[in-house]
């Protein structure tokens, strides 16, 4: 009854009995020695299946295994077995297995060893045709159509070999541009599996222009005109390029280069964390004449496999500066990614080598940078400093009306004043963004934001504009020194530069109304901001325009003031305190010019000198404040000098005054006692000396109230009390 039973299910049942006592203990050993003869065929596959002792049984099994069905189920199964212990069963595994095995030999013992032998001599080949190709391209040729055939030669040649190139046979970047634009008057297209060359002349005739190119991994390449654009762009493609039609006027030869996978500009740019995620392009064209027009080139680019990068990374459109040795994104719109082809497109204003790059997106957070809690520190204490400096100035005038400010006096501080309401506004946007970011992925600004955006945006405009009218204003007293500048003036300069800083806020809301054009993004947890696109145009340029005019007239009025005080010889204290205010006000001058001459630099400079720039235009335009409060301390301390001075004026006239009514009452007993000439020649000497005092008297009186109604200033010459000297008399009686 048992031989009736399944062979599986007869093992399995004998398991449970000795093999001794087992029914099927022959046809069991036979197995076990089945078993044991497999294993030995595996370990056989060193020598070639003809030579196998057992090659005509195998061949035989081979035969027999004719169902597809069987095949697949017999590999699965054996797939689960260790790999000594597999039979063979497949021609093809059996070549698998037996190369897998054959890597333990040496070369010359293999049974393929002439085949292997053939594989490794194929990039020994490949070498030899990149020495022929840079060879042709360097012996100075000038036919095109030669160049074009050895550089597309080069790229095939080069992207397949595993060996490594003398530098020798190595094109640079620069070789590779010079040699695409080298090609000119010729009608040359080569498509290779691992590049796409062209150069023809846009204008084919009946209305057809060549737009561009493109290329499809392991297709080729296609050659793009106004016939096919609209077709080619509406498919999967690996890279393409095309110009438009307008930029193509005056053009006599169109060049494109697109390089499947260029591993010579992996490495190019190490200054930065970029890396190359998709095909290159080098794009030239040849004109009739100097003039060009506006260029304006469509670049479509798919990631590659092998430089697909793993997390969060933001892609840039970027070309190849040459001359800086360094990927470079001016000029090229941020690339906009299209889920229907599954690739990233954009558009340059110009022409050279384009890829797509990548770069690790910087995980944001909630956690303030230390350089954030500075500039958040320096501002609330430049902020907290002009407050002291108000609130004094208000108490000083109510207690001490005389002790308020002259309106000269009030120079110094405007530009503080609007610094210091630039701050506070500065402040309510970054905690409004803090507070109100939901994501950090989330880049639309809202609304609050926005409307204090524009805010900090009209008083940086305003700043600059009152900057640079005070500076204007200083110019005309220090340099120009007749006639003197009226205050009138200066009031016109800043209500002009009211006027001036609304307009430009204005033109720039305006802008940011429409959202195809990008003006505003958040940046999640910082601030909401102008774009990397339009920053150049709405800050870069105007801050750079305004640094320039300050920086002259900071030159011209510097010189003027320092020989001033350096030529000054008087020793009274008002003089000294002169000499610190100009330093102050310079000091000043000097460190918030340093600390805007870095502002423009933060939008283009790489990462680790961007954090030393900032925390130096954070710290030199945080030191407003101080600058302010010793301004402030000067100045009150220039005032309090005046007054000094004003009260010792009017006790030395309350002095003369008192002394003159005693020399005519000692007269008048001399006068008595005297003979009458003598006393006539007394009166005449006395009423002469009494018109020689009250003229003095009254020019100093003229000269004092000329002092009071004069308007003073901190850098005005001060009043010296010896050009007021008190009369003495003369006479010998007294």
């Amino acid at each position: 009854p048992l031989l009736r039973l399944p062979l599986p299910l007869l093992l399995v049942l004998q398991r449970l009995l000795p093999l001794r006592l087992r029914p099927l203990r022959q046809l069991l050993r036979l197995f076990l020695r089945l078993q044991r003869l497999l294993r030995l065929l595996v370990l056989q596959q060193l020598l070639p299946l003809r030579l196998h002792p057992q090659a005509p049984l195998l061949q035989h099994r081979l035969r027999q295994t004719t169902s597809l069905r069987s095949i697949h189920q017999r590999h699965s199964q054996v797939r689960l077995l260790p790999l000594r212990l597999r039979p063979i069963h497949q021609p093809h595994q059996v070549l698998r297995l037996r190369l897998l095995l054959q890597k333990l030999l040496p070369l010359r013992l293999r049974p393929q060893a002439p085949l292997l032998l053939q594989h490794q001599q194929r990039p020994q080949r490949r070498l030899l045709l990149v020495v022929s190709a840079v060879n042709v391209l360097r012996s100075n040729t000038t036919n095109s159509t030669v160049i074009a055939d050895a550089l597309s030669l080069y790229i095939s040649s080069s992207t397949n070999s595993n060996g490594s190139l003398n530098s020798t046979y190595t094109l640079t970047v620069n070789d590779i541009d010079d040699y695409v634009t080298s090609i000119n008057n010729v009608n040359f297209t080569r498509s290779t599996n691992e590049s796409m060359l062209i150069a023809v002349p846009p204008n084919q005739g009946d209305g057809v222009f060549v737009l561009g190119a493109s290329f499809t991994r392991g297709i080729g390449g296609t050659v793009v005109s106004t016939n096919n654009s609209e077709q080619i762009t509406n498919t999967e493609l690996s890279t393409a390029a095309l110009i438009s039609n307008q930029s193509l006027t005056g053009v006599t030869s169109l060049n494109m280069l697109i390089i499947d996978k260029p591993t010579k500009y992996e490495n190019l740019d190490n200054s930065t964390e970029k890396k190359l995620a998709s095909s290159v392009v080098v794009v030239v064209v040849n004109r009739n004449n100097v003039s060009s027009n506006q260029i304006n080139i469509s670049l479509f680019f798919q990631i590659l496999n092998e430089y697909r990068p793993s997390g969060d990374v933001e892609y840039i459109c970027s070309f190849y500066e040459t001359s800086d040795l360094k990927w470079n994104e001016s000029g090229c719109t941020a690339p906009q990614y299209n889920a229907v082809f599954n690739r990233y497109e954009c558009n340059c204003n110009h022409l050279t080598s384009f890829a797509l790059l990548w770069l690790p997106r910087v995980q944001l957070t909630r956690d303030l940078r230390p350089v954030d809690i500075a500039s958040l520190v320096f501002q609330s204490i430049s902020i907290v400093c002009f407050i002291i400096i108000i609130i004094n100035a208000i108490v000083m005038r109510v207690r001490r009306p005389i002790m308020g400010f002259r309106a000269y006096d009030i120079l110094p501080l405007i530009s503080s004043a609007s610094t210091t309401i630039l701050f506070a506004f500065y402040i309510a946007l970054s905690m409004t963004v803090y507070t109100k970011t939901t994501s950090e992925n989330e880049s639309q600004c809202f609304l609050s934001s926005s409307v204090l955006m524009f805010f900090v945006y009209f008083f940086l405009i305003f700043m600059f504009c009152a900057k640079t009218s005070v500076g204007y204003f200083n110019y005309l007293r220090f340099v120009h020194l007749f006639p003197e500048p009226s205050l009138r003036k200066l009031f016109v300069m800043l209500a002009i530069s009211f006027v001036f800083s609304i307009a430009w806020v204005a033109f720039a809301v305006g802008f940011n109304s429409n959202s195809s054009f990008k003006i505003t993004q958040l940046y999640p947890y910082k601030i909401c901001w102008f774009t990397r696109d339009v920053i150049y145009y709405f800050l870069t340029i105007p801050v750079c325009l305004f640094l320039l005019v300050n920086i002259i007239i900071f030159i011209r009025v510097a010189q003027r003031i320092i020989s001033h005080v350096r030529h000054a010889k008087s020793p009274h204290k008002s003089y000294g305190r002169m000499k610190r205010c100009v330093l102050i006000l310079l000091s000043s001058c000097a460190t918030q010019g340093i600390g805007w001459l870095f502002g423009p630099f933060l939008t283009f400079v790489n990462p680790d000198a961007g954090k030393v720039l900032e925390w130096i235009f954070n710290i030199f335009n945080g030191l407003e404040g101080l600058w302010s409060i010793l301004l402030y301390m000067i100045i009150r301390s220039t005032r309090m000098d005046e007054q000094k001075r004003s009260v010792a004026a009017r006790e030395l006239s309350k002095t003369k005054s008192t002394i003159i009514d005693k020399d005519k009452k000692s007269n008048t007993d001399d006068d008595q006692n005297g003979t009458h000439d003598e006393i006539r020649e007394s009166q005449i000497e006395r009423r002469r000396r009494e018109n020689e005092n009250r003229d003095e008297t009254r020019e100093c009186d003229i000269q004092d109230l000329r002092r009071k109604n004069k308007v003073p200033h901190i850098f005005d010459d001060l009043y010296d009390l010896k050009d007021c000297a008190m009369p003495i008399s003369n006479d010998n009686d007294s």
